[in-house]
């Protein structure tokens, strides 16, 4: 039987102490929040542990982060009990201190886990390692802080059994951290943005029809909507109310730019199963004057509609009704147009949304850019692109078009390297890594709560 990795290795006397030292430090956070009544993460700290054990360095950094911000954890401790003590008139010098040197050796003890980290990384690996370990750290502070200031109860687990929503926060940074070494790396990541982003479509829908089956718990409002983004704007016209949806595609738009189209949208996933099962095929001219004025020309003439349905009195079941209308014309544009030509025909020619995140997205700072000096005009980045947003015109000019979703898919055809990802003040490779991080971190949140 083959031993895995970290029972196969060889240790000295100083690493077993160390390991045994910062072990014994993640036991007392444990024992600190089981004290707390957070039963949930402390099972989160049990797998920090068993990190201790992976001979995979990016696990070893997150133990590292995860003693530092233990660190915090332990100052907030202190002054919670210096306060408390001094409101009661009681002495709070020495629990106060004990706490402080505490947080002071678990915050050392990091330091010295993330060094000791980036030392076992090898040199063409220190890359990869920094971002998985950062993504998980992102994932998991930012679904913990969102479940402890957030009134709703956002994690879908937590909603059927209140102790799984740490242990699925904790699960969620590992996919994160999956999901990043994916992407980051450009022999998968082309096929793995698919995969991801189809996972994200299929289980928002699961939790669709199970909303219709009953379950309330799986929705984020206990209430249904029509899962079509065009109804983010349409919805919130006819209602005269917002919902959290049009500040999730804002906040993730000024974020990560066209990224919303590319991998984040549920209803796009059904465009891209039909777009990319042809190979791109040139337009007729009705479908190229789409592309330009599709969009634009349906919200122009869709918004006034709805306001008429409205002042009309239309009811809610009436509302109901023509928006399932509009979500099976749009599936049948994508069955016909979008797996005719190929490419994502729908989501370039008639999804409004789209085009309010191609405006806002003009406000994040990534754009995708050709190095003119390196390319040879091969056109395989024209051929790769479903959104159709490279031309030979724009790789003259250096640019893409507006329409770029900074799938970042060409990057990976393009053998001369001549594409990259722009970001003022970031080299290009930064810009590229911190992007990843960035849409990764996002997926595996929104993939973590309920989003009906």
């Amino acid at each position: 039987m083959r031993l895995p990795a970290c029972l196969n290795r060889t240790f000295t006397l100083g690493q077993c102490l160390i390991w045994l030292w910062v072990t014994l430090l993640l036991m007392v956070l444990g024992a600190h929040f089981y004290r707390a009544g957070e039963d949930g993460i402390v099972l989160c700290v049990v797998g920090i542990i068993v990190f201790q054990c992976s001979a995979k360095a990016w696990k070893r950094y997150v133990t590292g982060l995860f003693l530092l911000c233990g660190m915090l954890e332990w100052l907030s401790s202190a002054c919670t009990l210096y306060e408390m003590r001094v409101m009661l008139g009681l002495p709070w010098l020495r629990g106060t201190t004990i706490l402080a040197a505490v947080a002071l050796v678990t915050g050392l003890t990091g330091a010295m886990a993330v060094q000791r980290a980036k030392e076992m990384i090898p040199q063409q690996d220190s890359e990869n390692t920094v971002l998985r370990a950062t993504v998980f750290m992102a994932v998991f502070l930012s679904l913990f802080l969102l479940r402890k200031f957030v009134p709703l109860q956002l994690l879908l687990l937590e909603r059927f059994l209140p102790v799984i929503g740490s242990v699925q926060i904790f699960f969620a940074a590992c996919y994160g951290a999956f999901a990043v070494g994916l992407l980051a790396d450009r022999r998968y990541s082309r096929r793995a943005r698919f995969w991801l982003w189809l996972t994200f479509g299929l289980i928002f829908f699961a939790q669709f029809a199970l909303g219709l089956l009953g379950m309330e718990k799986m929705l984020l409002t206990g209430q249904l909507h029509v899962p079509v983004p065009a109804f983010v704007l349409y919805g919130a016209v006819f209602r005269e109310t917002l919902n959290a949806m049009p500040f999730i595609v804002l906040a993730t738009t000024l974020l990560a730019g066209g990224a919303w189209c590319s991998l984040f949208c549920y209803f796009g996933t059904f465009d891209a199963l039909a777009g990319n099962s042809q190979p791109l095929r040139p337009l007729p001219v009705w479908l190229v004057w789409m592309l330009r004025y599709g969009r634009l020309a349906v919200l122009l003439t869709a918004i006034p509609i709805v306001l008429l349905l409205r002042w009309a009195g239309c009811n809610m079941a009436g509302a109901v009704s023509l928006a399932v209308a509009y979500a099976i014309a749009s599936l049948f544009f994508m069955v016909t147009v979008s797996r005719k030509y190929g490419g994502l025909l729908h989501c370039g020619t008639v999804c409004p949304l789209g085009l309010i995140v191609r405006w806002l997205g003009r406000l994040a700072p990534w754009r995708l850019q050709v190095d003119v000096s390196r390319c040879d005009n091969c056109g395989v980045c024209e051929k790769i692109c479903r959104w159709r947003a490279i031309t030979p015109a724009s790789r003259a000019m250096g640019n893409s078009l507006p329409d770029c979703t900074l799938c970042r898919d060409c990057l990976s055809g393009c053998s001369r390297g001549a594409l990259y990802l722009r970001c003022p003040g970031l080299s290009p490779m930064l810009a590229n890594s911190v992007f990843t991080g960035l849409i990764a971190a996002l997926h595996a949140i929104f993939l973590s709560v309920a989003m009906v």
